[in-house]
C-alpha cells in the first residue's frame, strides 16, 4: 500500500473544486485510496489508510467548495489518534460533538476518539494526517526511563477522556509541527519497500513520531543559542556531510575538526535547527540508507554495513534488528 505519492500531492495542489478532479485521480494517482462525496457534494475527501504494525496512518486531503463545511469524522475503532494538521486553515472541532478544541495549523496533538466528533472546515483545500494506535502501546512507552515522570498524568488524561468519550490528551500543552515531525511524514510518504519491509519501516517511524511527540511534553530546558544564517548554513552542511559520509567513521569530535565549530554549537545548534541530536540523526541515516541499499538488486549484502559505517555484518545485522524490529534479509526481497 502507498500513502500520497509525491506526483499525487504536487497534482493534488492544482485541484480547487471538486469539478476539477479527473475522474481518474483514485485509482491511478492515488494507489489503494478512497474517493468519498459527503451528502451535497459540497465537499470532496480522499483518504488514504494502511496498516502499519502497531499502527494505523490515515492521510485525508479535503476539498471544501462551502465557505463553512461540516464534517464529522469518526475513527474506525476508539483509540489514541496522533493528529497533525499540514495545513494552512485553523479548522474548529468538537471531540464526541461536544468539547471545543482549534485545530491549529502546523500543530501535533494527541486525541483519544471514541464516538462521532464534528469539524467545522473553511473553504478550500485541507490535509491532514495521522496515526491511530492503542493504549497500552502509548503506555508501554511511557515505562521508559525518560518518559516515567509523564506516565501518571497522561494515564488519568487518558481515562477521563475515555470516560468522557473522547478528548484531548496533552491539553493545554501544545506541541509545534518541526523539521524531525515532517521528516518522519516524508519518510512514510515515500516508502518504497516490499510488503514485509515496509510494514516494519513505517511502524518504526511512526513509533520515533510518537516518542518524539512524548518527547515535547517534557519541561524544555531554555538554553537555546542564537542562530545566524551563517549558522544556518554551516548546521546545513554538517547535516549533508553527513549524508554523503555514512560510510566514515562520524563523531562529534570529527566533525567539529571537519567544519571547525565547537562541540557546544554542533550539539545545541544541530538540535534546535532540527529537533534531534546530531548522534541521533548519523544513527538514523545509517539506517535509512541501510533500508535503502537493502532493496537495490545490484549491491551486495556483505556490501551494505561497510557502506553504511559498520565494520562488520554482525554489528550491522544486530543495530538493524534493534531498529527495525526485524532481520536485513526482510528488506532484501523485490
Amino acid at each position: 500500500m502507498f500513502l500520497f505519492s509525491a506526483t499525487s500531492v504536487e497534482f493534488f495542489k492544482d485541484i480547487f473544486f471538486v469539478s476539477d478532479v479527473p475522474r481518474r485521480f483514485s485509482g491511478a494517482i492515488i494507489r489503494h485510496s478512497t474517493m468519498t462525496l459527503h451528502g451535497d457534494a459540497q465537499k470532496t475527501v480522499f483518504l488514504q489508510k494502511m496498516e502499519a504494525g502497531l499502527f494505523e496512518i490515515f492521510e485525508h486531503q479535503v476539498i471544501c467548495e462551502a465557505l463553512e463545511t461540516e464534517v464529522l469524522p469518526t475513527p474506525l475503532k476508539p483509540s489514541l489518534h496522533l493528529h497533525i494538521s499540514l495545513d494552512n486553515n485553523d479548522v474548529d472541532a468538537f471531540v464526541n460533538g461536544t468539547d471545543s478544541v482549534e485545530l491549529r495549523k502546523e500543530e501535533v496533538n494527541l486525541f483519544y476518539l471514541q464516538s462521532i466528533n464534528v469539524a467545522i472546515i473553511p473553504q478550500g483545500k485541507h490535509c491532514f494526517f495521522h496515526i491511530s494506535f492503542r493504549n497500552d502501546t502509548l503506555f508501554r512507552l511511557l515505562k521508559q526511563a525518560p518518559f516515567k515522570r509523564l506516565s501518571y498524568n497522561v494515564r488519568k488524561k487518558v481515562r477521563e477522556a475515555i470516560e468522557n468519550k473522547g478528548g484531548m490528551i496533552n491539553a493545554p500543552r501544545q506541541v509545534m509541527l518541526n523539521a524531525y515531525f515532517m521528516m518522519l511524514v516524508q519518510d512514510i510518504r515515500h516508502c518504497r519497500f516490499n510488503e514485509e519491509a515496509t510494514a516494519c519501516y513505517r511502524e518504526k517511524k511512526c513509533m520515533l513520531m510518537l516518542e518524539h511527540f512524548i518527547w515535547q511534553l517534557l519541561p524544555q530546558k531554555g538554553n537555546k543559542i542564537e542562530l545566524t544564517t551563517h549558522d544556518v548554513i554551516v548546521l546545513d552542511r554538517v547535516k549533508e556531510y553527513i549524508k554523503w559520509n555514512i560510510h566514515r567513521p562520524l563523531t562529534l569530535k570529527a566533525l567539529c575538526q571537519q567544519f571547525n565549530i565547537s562541540t557546544n554549537f554542533l550539539v545545541k545548534g544541530f538540535h534546535q535547527l532540527n529537533a534531534v541530536s546530531v548522534t541521533h540523526f548519523i544513527h538514523l541515516y545509517r539506517m535509512e540508507s541501510a533500508a535503502k541499499l537493502l532493496a537495490e538488486d545490484d549491491i551486495p549484502l556483505n556490501s551494505v554495513p561497510l557502506l553504511t559505517g559498520y565494520t562488520s555484518f554482525k554489528s550491522f545485522t544486530a543495530a538493524f534488528r534493534k531498529y527495525f524490529n526485524c532481520s536485513p534479509l526482510a528488506f532484501c526481497h523485490p
